[in-house]
């Protein structure tokens, strides 16, 4: 998977790292593996600095109503997210509107700036 990540119950933070081309599936695969981990309330940073996507309005759309309906499993963590530079924030900004985020997730444009805010946040519930 071109999604690298980790996610560490003891500190309830997943960290998301993009690494190549990544498709809408790699981004579900990616978001039911948060959710059988029972990691949907943690802090997140999906960092896409060093990636590039190969999706589009549809699949954005797609992926927003995916995280909508994770809202009525569960209450969701904090998400930093980093597109790639000159790349990708209105997609992101897109995503954060309709999947319903309602201020538990910001953009960023680097992960250093991205942890900093996630580190304020609240760790998430158990």
């Amino acid at each position: 998977m071109p999604i690298e990540y980790t996610i560490d119950h003891e500190k309830r933070f997943v960290h998301a790292r993009v690494m190549g081309v990544i498709a809408l599936k790699d981004i579900e695969a990616f978001t039911d593996v948060v959710v059988a981990q029972n990691a949907l309330t943690y802090r997140k940073l999906f960092d896409g600095s060093q990636g590039d996507g190969t999706y589009d309005d549809q699949d954005v759309m797609a992926l927003a109503a995916r995280a909508a309906a994770y809202a009525s499993l569960a209450k969701r963590g904090p998400l930093a997210l980093v597109p790639r530079p000159g790349f990708g924030a209105d997609l992101a900004r897109r995503f954060i509107n309709l999947g319903k985020f309602t201020g538990q997730a910001q953009i960023f444009e680097s992960a250093e700036e991205g942890l900093k805010w996630l580190e304020a946040q609240p760790e998430g519930e158990p």
